[in-house]
């Protein structure tokens, strides 16, 4: 039966990737239209990103877990190893900051990015099914479901954490017009950063997978909300162009 869960896995991990491109895919038109960009810079920057996302997370994890098989390319290029997703939104970071520097705009890329961020964790939670991986934590009905390899029933935390995003989501698109691109930015960045921190608790681990990362998480994400609010308190009319 392991052998089987395993196959279901590594193969639900391939197709998660597909999901997550295809979800970047849809949504680079409608992000566009609403930065006022061309579709084409927005999904450069989506691949861009998500490469650098993939090899940086994968390099920290690898280097975290075991450091001796760095060298070996099969071990890196096995994403249902692992990937560290801090290292591998720092890279992202990177590359929004590499893409600003070939013509103004930090903020408008920055949305550009976390969007980006934003959709990947919507399509790699909704993809949980493929991977029979949609457990979180243990919780009693009606809050838990049965599920399989499990005697007590529980959370389906990915499919929450994907719902959640995608209301927050719809939430911000429906004001972004009236705030500036800084103000916008910062709110998706706080947003998705404290979204992941309050369900590391409801995560498979339960409360031991709270600790020194997730208190990052909030910090930070507290961070973002504030500068947020602060800009848009400062701020005049909005540069957002509408298309």
């Amino acid at each position: 039966m392991s052998a089987v869960i395993d196959f279901v896995q590594l193969r639900g991990e391939y197709a998660s990737i597909v999901v997550v491109a295809l979800l970047l895919w849809a949504a680079s038109r409608p992000l566009a239209r609403l930065l006022g960009l061309s579709r084409g810079e927005v999904t450069d920057v989506f691949w861009n990103s998500a490469v650098a996302f993939l090899v940086a997370g994968r390099l920290a994890y690898v280097a975290q877990q075991s450091p001796r098989t760095l060298f070996d390319p099969l071990v890196l290029i096995r994403l249902p190893g692992g990937v560290d997703p801090l290292a591998g939104a720092l890279a992202v970071a990177a590359v929004i900051a590499w893409r600003q520097r070939r013509g103004g705009g930090v903020w408008l890329w920055a949305i550009v990015g976390v969007s980006g961020l934003a959709v990947s964790t919507v399509g790699y939670d909704l993809a949980c099914v493929l991977r029979d991986a949609c457990y979180g934590t243990t919780a009693p009905a009606p809050f838990g479901f049965r599920m399989s390899g499990f005697s007590e029933p529980r959370l389906a935390t990915p499919l929450i954490e994907a719902a959640l995003l995608m209301a927050l989501l719809a939430a911000v698109v429906s004001f972004a017009g009236r705030w500036r691109p800084r103000a916008v930015a910062l709110l998706l960045t706080g947003v998705l950063l404290l979204v992941r921190a309050a369900l590391t608790p409801a995560s498979v681990l339960g409360t031991g997978a709270v600790g020194v990362e997730t208190a990052l998480l909030v910090a930070l994400g507290a961070v973002a909300l504030a500068a947020a609010a602060v800009t848009r308190a400062r701020a005049g009319p909005p540069d957002v162009p509408q298309g």
